[in-house]
């Protein structure tokens, strides 16, 4: 059950403040959990990933990946607005995706080239629910990179005669993706990771899950490229007096029925506003499965900059008179929404929804093309200034054999 906490932070600072809405979050006791798992998997292979999903999916398959017909059939299953929403989202999602992607620089002595990551695996969760939109949000931006090998597993669902959930399927086959699996949870993480026939070995593992799969893989990171680890989801709404109070209210709840370990956050100067969304929140928050909703009035439009700035959250809905006049002072945000409601990016404005949580936004931003490519430099063209300068740094750090390799490179050329 959720609740609601309601902030005057007009006497107060804002290290306060972000004292009492910071909930810590903590994979460590999962990490001693998962990784026997993991060991296992590495030891055994399939036969240790079948194990786990009986234990904990109650059903596993000797051959776990879905056949195209297979495919086709949820395809036809799942009806016709169903297909029509997976295919207008992900045609928006690559339009985005195709839009921001880097150029190769080239220039007379160095140059950066872009090369994509070649094989990678996407987590998409099925458990209470089905997340189809994560599918789209994490497949499509590797095939927009140019990534060969695109994959994906989810957990079998139990209810069908499906190997993953229908709407997973679909989306499989929306996305193009070379092939799903129907495995999941922390043994699902480990096949990717270290190739256990028949899942394939795969360069990057991206895409949210449980803490038991964030543990997992925490621990393949050493060995394999992923994405970041996700944490309970959170939004803060930075809003003015010119804001819908049922607009901002709903906003909230959408982001807290992610469940007991989401955050949705208000802060504004308003305490007109504040008080009416308070009233309006106040008995839906304490239904079964909500998160934790915060209030927070602020002093002045700047000191609720600070906070969000502070905060790093995930989504950050702006919806005051000007928001594009607010968001050039925001610094730290997964993804910012000018007005719009957090829902819509859930689903189909374009960006990943695969964000980062828990204060990461300080030094990353959301999945996107770059997580599916590799910056390469180029050098050519050595200049007589710079290679000189090599070679008195060279000396300066006492390697001998450096400094000898350039300054024969001097002489011969």
């Amino acid at each position: 059950m959720g609740s609601l906490v309601y902030i005057d932070a007009r006497q107060v600072d804002t290290k306060t403040v972000i004292r009492e809405m910071k909930r810590p979050y903590s994979l460590e006791e999962y990490i001693e959990k998962v990784k026997p798992i993991v060991e296992d998997v590495r030891e055994r292979g399939y036969a240790a990933v079948r194990e786990y999903s009986e234990r904990f999916d109650t059903r596993s398959f000797d051959d776990p990946r879905v056949a195209r017909s297979e495919m086709e059939e949820a395809l036809r299953e799942i009806g016709d607005e169903a297909r029509w929403a997976l295919e207008v989202a992900a045609k928006r999602i690559r339009e985005y995706h195709e839009a921001t992607m880097p150029r190769d620089t080239v220039r007379e002595g160095y140059g950066l080239v872009w090369r994509p990551v070649e094989r990678v695996g996407a987590y998409v969760p099925a458990g209470a629910k089905p997340y189809p939109s994560t599918l789209l949000m994490t497949c499509i931006p590797a095939r927009v990179a140019g990534s060969r090998l695109v994959v994906a597993a989810s957990p079998p669902y139990r209810d069908r005669g499906f190997k993953a959930h229908p709407l997973i399927e679909a989306a499989a086959l929306v996305a193009g993706i070379d092939a799903l699996y129907a495995v999941g949870g922390a043994q699902a993480v480990a096949g990717l990771a270290f190739g256990v026939n028949p899942l394939p070995r795969v360069d990057k593992i991206v895409g949210p899950g449980s803490p038991y799969v964030e543990a997992a893989k925490l621990i393949v990171s050493t060995e394999t490229g992923i994405d970041m680890v996700a944490g309970p989801s959170e939004i803060a709404i930075l809003a003015d007096d010119s804001a819908n109070p049922e607009l901002v209210s709903l906003d909230l709840l959408a982001q807290a029925e992610h469940g007991a370990f989401s955050s949705a956050v208000l802060v504004t100067p308003s305490k007109s506003l504040a008080d009416q969304v308070a009233s309006r929140i106040k008995d839906h928050v304490r239904e079964p499965h909500m998160g934790l909703v915060f209030v927070v009035v602020t002093s002045s439009v700047g000191q609720a900059i600070g906070i969000v700035n502070e905060y790093a959250p995930e989504h950050l809905e702006i919806v005051m008179e000007n928001p594009r006049d607010v968001v050039n002072e925001i610094r730290n945000a997964g993804a910012v929404s000018l007005g719009e409601p957090v829902a819509y990016m859930d689903y189909a404005a374009g960006p990943s929804h695969v964000l980062p949580t828990s204060g990461a936004a300080r030094w990353r931003g959301g999945l996107s093309v770059y997580d599916f490519l590799k910056p390469i430099a180029l050098v050519s063209a050595v200049d007589e200034e710079t290679l000189d300068a090599a070679i008195v740094l060279a000396r300066l750090e006492g390697f001998r054999f450096h400094a000898e390799s350039l300054e024969a490179r001097k002489k011969a050329r």
